[in-house]
């Protein structure tokens, strides 16, 4: 990545490349977004000397510089805030995103007791005045508060909390020209996020599922239930009450949650009460659980929406999700393509949970609330998650067919092929049907594959589920294979020996059979072979008692797994294979040696 260098005057004077060699470059970076703070900071580190020669570019890593650069068609624009020089061998950079006049000058305390709307406070109290930030969209422009600022505080700090006061939320989009120079930075505000009608900022990517074993490496929970209330009173502006209304919130269940009856003060979320009444030895007396609010609310809706919003965070436990993720996912392409930016609502899903209704599996919206990013190390790459909302009571149809492709995609197919009359003939006659079927993971239903190809000693033969060997044409022995595909790809193989003996004493032909066919995909390796002996087409020795069986084991490259023979030299009709027996490929073979 190149990061162009600005002066104080945001003429481009340098360049720093992480990739080119021979060019100045940074290492030790983390670029980190902020979703609250509608911010970012920057902070990378270079090297002052090269072959021991101090660099000319040193000149203009000071307090005065800035530093941009466009990655994924944004612009990102930085200023200085601290310049640290370790034992003249490097720089460290610290950057931020924002103007420096939001982060370092000062609101003055606002007196006010009218109702007024956001553009009004920009203007009063002068946030963007005088700066390269402009407003672009506004989400809020037709709502109204009664805001008052007691102290003194910083102009970022005020416009976090100016926009909160309105339920919303923000980000800087920042412009630049053709030259590299800060043209602009776009303020837009947002009705904030609350998971059923308003994203906020990011987008919603319904494309995007993260999976455990795929991006990410776990998810935790804890519960928290010491915050709980169930009933409440709300005054508004100058002692507003809402008395005379009445309001009612039903559930997607159809089933109502919360509710205010008219001419009452109180409103009440009697699913909450079911599961944590305030004291359970009497189902009489007074049950709920109350804590009562004064805001600044000027209507009996907006308190009721307030209402609304304490019962969805407080009348139930407080659940806590922790996603931990693949450093991979920060910068990697996902769904439809696109990496995934701050504010970005996605979709998670872990199998290893269980909710006291014994249902499996837990599937969860989230949003990215932070970012860190390093190009030139992406091991310090991560994510943090919040806004989590549980999604399996009312997760779409939709969503549920690509969770289901999704775990469908990832479970291997295993092979079997069964005979009709053995693997053996004698003396050039009779024959035997072989046939081909697969099994989805441990399905004991069969998946009809869309198309089969059975091969005689690597040549193909037919391409039929089914075919029929006559001993006219296996003069000593001969290797039957088939493959099965489905949508355009292999998904399963297995092979069989067909011998004919014509010496008139029919020899003994061993089998390796497996329980779990012969080939296993992302390292889930599980099965049991079995050593059949057959003669004159029927199984001997099928308790083990009258051969000694050794096994033994090739790996991929060829050669004898010396340690595994040995290990296994003692007579053993039956063995179990797992992911510790076979790296990425291995052959096994069984001699069988009768004891007498």
């Amino acid at each position: 990545m190149l990061i162009n260098i600005h002066d104080s005057h945001l003429e481009k004077v340098g360049f720093l490349d992480s990739e080119s060699p021979g060019a100045p470059n940074f290492f030790n970076d983390v670029e980190h977004h902020y979703l609250a703070e509608g911010a970012s900071t920057f902070t990378f580190s270079v090297n002052k000397k090269k072959n021991g020669i101090l660099q000319d570019y040193c000149q203009f890593l000071n307090e005065d510089a800035y530093f941009s650069f466009t990655e994924h068609g944004d612009n990102h624009f930085y200023s200085v805030g601290t310049v640290d020089e370790d034992n003249d061998t490097t720089f460290t950079v610290t950057c931020y995103s924002l103007n420096l006049e939001l982060r370092l000058e000062q609101c003055d305390p606002l007196e006010n007791t009218a109702s007024h709307n956001i553009q009004w406070y920009f203007d009063q109290m002068g946030l963007i005045n005088n700066t390269q930030i402009t407003i672009g969209i506004n989400e809020v422009s037709d709502l109204s508060r009664i805001i008052k600022y007691d102290g003194q505080e910083s102009k970022l700090a005020r416009l976090i909390s100016l926009i909160g006061n309105f339920d919303a939320e923000f980000e800087f989009i920042t412009k630049s020209n053709n030259d590299g120079t800060l043209d602009k930075i776009i303020l837009n505000i947002y009705k904030e996020n609350d998971g059923v009608n308003f994203q906020g900022v990011g987008t919603n990517r319904d494309d995007v599922i993260l999976t455990l074993d795929t991006n990410i490496t776990g998810v935790s929970r804890t519960v928290d239930k010491t915050q709980i209330f169930n009933a409440t009173t709300i005054t508004g502006a100058d002692g507003l009450t809402w008395n005379s209304s009445e309001f009612s919130y039903v559930n997607s269940d159809g089933v109502e949650e919360f509710y205010k009856r008219k001419n009452e003060d109180t409103a009440f979320a009697p699913l909450s009460l079911a599961k944590y009444p305030s004291q359970i030895q009497s189902s009489t007396g007074d049950r709920w659980i109350r804590k009562n609010f004064t805001t600044d609310y000027t209507s009996a809706n907006a308190i009721w929406g307030y209402a609304v919003s304490q019962f969805k965070k407080f009348a139930y436990g407080i659940v806590t999700y922790k996603v931990s993720v693949s450093s991979l996912l920060v910068s990697s392409e996902v769904g439809n393509g696109l990496p995934l930016k701050i504010g970005d609502t996605v979709t998670i899903s872990d199998d290893n949970f269980i909710d006291s209704n014994g249902v499996h599996g837990l599937i969860l919206s989230a949003r990215v609330s932070e970012m860190e990013i390093s190009r030139t190390d992406p091991t310090k790459n991560t994510l943090v998650f919040s806004n989590y909302i549980r999604l399996q009571s009312q997760i779409s149809n939709d969503l549920k067919s690509q969770l289901s492709n999704l775990v469908d995609a990832a479970t291997p197919y295993r092979a079997e092929l069964t005979t009709t009359n053995g693997v053996q003939f004698k003396n050039g006659t009779g024959s035997t049907t072989l046939s081909a079927h697969i099994f989805k993971g441990s399905a004991t239903t069969e998946t009809i594959a869309d198309s089969y190809e059975w091969s005689k000693d690597g040549t193909v033969v037919a391409n039929v589920q089914e075919i029929t060997v006559d001993a006219s044409g296996v003069s000593d022995k001969a290797v039957y294979s088939f493959k099965a595909t489905v949508a355009g790809k292999v998904v399963a193989s297995q092979s069989v020996t067909i011998t004919n003996v014509n010496d008139g004493t029919s020899p003994i032909n061993l089998v390796i059979d497996s329980s779990n066919g012969y080939q296993f995909k992302n390292n889930i390796i599980n099965t049991t072979f079995t050593a059949i002996l057959y003669q004159n087409n029927k199984e001997i020795d099928s308790d083990g008692t009258k051969f000694s069986y050794v096994w033994s084991k090739t790996k991929s490259d060829g050669t004898a797994d010396t340690a595994w023979n040995l290990a296994h030299q003692s007579s053993q009709k039956t063995i179990t294979i797992t992911n510790v027996d076979v790296w990425q490929r291995a052959t096994f073979d069984c001699t069988a040696e009768p004891l007498n």
